[in-house]
């Protein structure tokens, strides 16, 4: 695993498989070591998708197989499945005209060596079965 700074206020934590190739990527703000009760930090959605891009880019991807978006309040949860990779977007938009919303991202490749993550299908018939409060 590496840690690395992407852009000023962005961090990339890279897990690889035992190819030696990136598997999961994890981009989110840097965390302090000791929490406060202070503002949660935010990255530009424009910066996460050049750095996604760069770690993924669209021809290696694959074609689009699923998209599933959720949204409560002000945070917006977006998977989009490709044949290749798995992209999670967390998004804060109660003010849109910010450039900084984005919580964090989340890439993880679908190779074998790579740990299986839950596919889009499998989180939408989760959150189905999941009882609505009245």
């Amino acid at each position: 695993m590496e840690r690395f700074i992407a852009r000023p206020g962005i961090g990339l934590t890279i897990q690889y498989g035992s190819d030696h190739l990136a598997c999961q990527v994890l981009i989110e703000p840097p965390q302090p070591l000791i929490y406060t009760e202070s503002d949660v930090p935010l990255m530009s959605s424009e910066a996460v998708t050049e750095i996604l891009e760069e770690v993924a880019p669209a021809n290696l991807r694959g074609n689009e197989t699923d998209r599933i978006t959720t949204m409560s309040g002000c945070n917006e949860f977006q998977i989009v499945e490709y044949k290749n990779v798995s992209i999670t977007r967390s998004t804060h938009n109660c003010l849109p005209l910010e450039p900084q919303r984005e919580m964090q991202a989340t890439l993880g490749f679908k190779r074998d060596v790579c740990p299986k993550r839950p596919s889009s299908a499998n989180l939408a018939s989760f959150s189905e079965s999941v009882p609505k409060s009245r």
